[in-house]
Parts: C-alpha cells; sequence; structure tokens
C-alpha cells in the first residue's frame, strides 16, 4: 500500500512471463491515480526510428506520414501510469531522452517549439541484469537509478506454487470475462495437475494452458485431459507441416547449408518469413489476434503492429480477434 501511494518511480524485475505488468497494474489500480490512465508500453517493440515520437508525440508535418498531431505516451498517461515494459531494450540515445523527460516532467513532441508538463508515475519493467547492462555500457547508469529508486522481484512461479489456486482464479476469470462465458470450476484435481507441471513459462504458460483447457472443455467443468502434463521441449514447434526446417547449426560447424541461398535483400527476406508465420498463425487462430500472439509468444500491441507494418489484411477489421 505504501508502494502505491507514493510516486516514486518503480523497478520490477523478473524473468519473462511472471506477470511484472500484472504487478504494475496491482501499483496503480491501488494508488491514488487509479482513476487515471494506465499506458503500457514494451520498449522492444517499437522501431528505434519511431521510438521519440511514439514516447513524446508529434505535430502534424512534423515527418511523412504526419498528417495530423498525435499524442506520445507520455501525454497519453497524464495522470496517471506509464509503464515501461522491457525497458533495458531501450537504445542509449532514447535512454538520454527518456531521463530527461522523468527529470524535468516535460516533453516536447516532434516539430514543437513548445514543452508540455506531464503528471505520470513510470513503473519500468525488465527480465534483464541492469546493474549488469550498466556495467557493460549498455544502460546509462543515471537512468538506471532514476529509475530503480524502488525495486520489486517478481520471483518465478516454480518458487510461489501456492500462488497457483488464487492465479488460476483470477486468470479464469478474466478469460471468461473475455470470452463472454461463465467462469469455469476449477477442480481440486485439475489444479493438482497443474501443480505437478513445470511452468516454466512462468504465469504466460499458465494462462496459456488454462486458455486452452477453458476452449476444449465441455461444460462448466475443466477437464483434466485437456491439460498436458508435461513441459513441451525448448525449442518452439512448427506452426504447421509444411515449415522449412531450421538448419542445425552444431551440426554444420563449417559454414552455412548449401541449401540456403543468400537474400539479395535481407529486410526484405525477413519481412516475408515473418509475414508468412503470422498468416498462417492467424489462419489457424481463425484470425483471432489474441490467440495468434499467444501462439507466437507476443503481446497483443506487437502483433497489432506487425499487422500493420506488413500489411496483412484482417477480416473484420480492427476489432477482430483483441477480445
Amino acid at each position: 500500500a505504501k508502494l502505491a501511494r507514493s510516486m516514486a518511480p518503480v523497478l520490477v524485475r523478473g524473468e519473462s512471463g511472471t506477470g511484472k505488468e500484472l504487478a504494475a497494474r496491482a501499483l496503480h489500480a491501488c494508488s491514488h491515480r487509479a482513476e487515471g490512465p494506465f499506458v503500457a508500453v514494451n520498449c522492444g517493440a517499437i522501431p528505434e526510428s519511431l521510438l521519440e515520437a511514439e514516447f513524446f508525440g508529434a505535430r502534424k508535418g512534423s515527418y511523412t506520414g504526419a498528417v495530423q498531431d498525435r499524442e506520445g505516451y507520455f501525454q497519453a498517461a497524464r495522470s496517471g501510469t506509464l509503464f515501461l515494459d522491457e525497458i533495458g531494450d531501450l537504445p542509449l540515445a532514447m535512454q538520454s531522452k527518456l531521463l530527461r523527460a522523468i527529470q524535468e516532467r516535460q516533453v516536447r513532441a516532434i516539430g514543437s517549439t513548445q514543452e508540455d508538463a506531464v503528471d505520470v508515475r513510470i513503473v519500468s519493467a525488465t527480465h534483464k541484469d541492469l546493474a549488469g547492462e550498466v556495467a557493460a555500457g549498455r544502460f546509462r547508469q543515471d537512468l538506471y537509478y532514476r529509475l530503480n529508486v524502488i525495486e520489486i522481484v517478481v520471483p518465478p512461479l516454480r518458487e510461489r506454487r501456492e500462488d497457483l489456486p488464487a492465479l488460476c482464479s483470477a486468470l479464469l476469470a478474466r478469460i471468461a470475462h473475455d470470452s463472454g462465458m461463465p467462469v469455469p470450476v476449477l477442480s481440486p484435481t485439475v489444479l493438482a495437475q497443474l501443480d505437478t507441471h513445470p511452468l516454466a513459462g512462468n504465469v504466460r504458460e499458465l494462462e496459456n494452458l488454462l486458455h486452452r483447457a477453458v476452449a476444449l472443455s465441455d461444460g462448466d467443468a475443466l477437464q483434466v485431459d485437456h491439460i498436458p502434463t508435461s513441459a513441451p521441449s525448448s525449442a518452439p514447434a512448427p506452426l504447421a507441416e509444411s515449415s522449412p526446417p531450421v538448419p542445425d547449426a552444431a551440426a554444420s560447424p563449417a559454414g552455412p547449408p548449401a541449401a540456403v541461398e543468400m537474400p539479395a535483400d535481407l529486410q526484405a527476406y525477413l519481412d516475408e518469413r515473418e509475414r508468412e508465420i503470422l498468416v498462417r498463425a492467424l489462419h489457424e487462430t481463425g484470425f483471432n489476434r489474441t490467440a495468434a500472439a499467444q501462439r507466437l509468444g507476443l503481446s497483443l500491441r506487437q502483433i497489432r503492429y506487425r499487422i500493420e507494418r506488413l500489411a496483412i489484411a484482417v477480416p473484420g477489421g480492427d476489432d477482430n480477434g483483441d477480445a
């Protein structure tokens, strides 16, 4: 409660999938800013060339494609909380601009001659060792101390099995609400089976398992048979049998396989491969972007950005599959 009431910046550390954003949302909900917006930003999902416009906004005509004034994340989070996820992925050049915005509580939109005062609380999160990143010269020391006034460490799920019942109840309630269905009954048998699961993917993997169980179960009670008893291998399975095989680097240390053709335009080649994977995932999930994002280990924000960047046509427009 004391942390929630404070205006001090908070740094949330933990492995991927441990629920760092949930911790940030809880801080926001318990604070005097609860009535204000909670704006979540994945710092690693924004192209470096767009970072300044995304964070601080832009004026009409300030760059090609800026057809109207637009707010940045700082303006959108005014009187609320700005959650900077994967802060360790922010490039050094942007780190200095972020530091100034936090210190001065003012931002200047691209193309503007005036600075706008912003009243936001900063909560950031990372799975990296930021102190080590500072020592390696990849993260600014002054920004690290500015963000790390209060540190919260979220332990992996394997170290807090006692939280499983509460986590399952909360996740099932959210899944049911998003799906417009009654909250499924979590039986002791299912809970015991989940308790024996490795859950290497932490809360994200738990949510994935519950989503699958809800989708495949009949009636209000979850079915035990629909929850796998062993963890998947660390290597992700291909989305379909038509996926091209991935060369085994360890098996051919002498050089690249002869069958791999060198692309003339690497970015175009990578974009095309990414587009094929996204289209396949969308097709296999009935163009439900939430399900496709979970399948690919992306956030909804990340898959939306990729769909827009690669000009992938999605039936139903922007509202399809966001529930």
